[in-house]
């Protein structure tokens, strides 16, 4: 009984772990018109997942014109456009480093762990995404 108890005790103590995310920040969805303003930007960023806050970081580098905004989005799935549901912090430069957290809906979570949430980086020539990247996991 003791040590059932012990046992218990201990796994309720355990600290929880967080789970690791990454994404390979590419060109946003181009055309002939908007090809030279995204086609060199690249980018990584990680991310933890703390309980529902989920914590990003990371670096962007190679626009041909400063960043303006960048934003945690969700999508119907990998690969899909959607809508923002976070907003980051972002360099306004063409080189530079996006940070932030948000905190996830429970629907969220489940779009995280189906690889629907994306990091999007918006820059002055390219107002509607410069870079943007689907979150997998580690």
């Amino acid at each position: 009984m003791f040590r059932s108890c012990m046992i218990a005790m201990l796994l309720a103590a355990a600290p929880a772990f967080a789970a690791g995310y990454e994404a390979e920040l590419d060109p946003a969805p181009f055309d002939a018109g908007n090809r030279g303003d995204v086609i060199n930007s690249i980018g990584n960023v990680i991310a933890t997942l703390d309980g529902n806050r989920l914590s990003i970081q990371g670096t962007f580098s190679n626009m041909t014109s400063p960043a303006t905004a960048a934003s945690l989005r969700i999508g119907l799935a990998k690969g899909v456009p959607g809508d923002a549901i976070g907003t980051l912090t972002v360099d306004h430069a063409p080189n530079g480093a996006v940070a932030g957290a948000v905190t996830l809906t429970p629907e969220q979570a489940a779009a995280l762990a189906r690889q629907a949430l994306y990091v999007r980086i918006d820059s002055e020539k390219a107002p509607d995404g410069n870079l943007q990247g689907w979150l997998e996991g580690k």
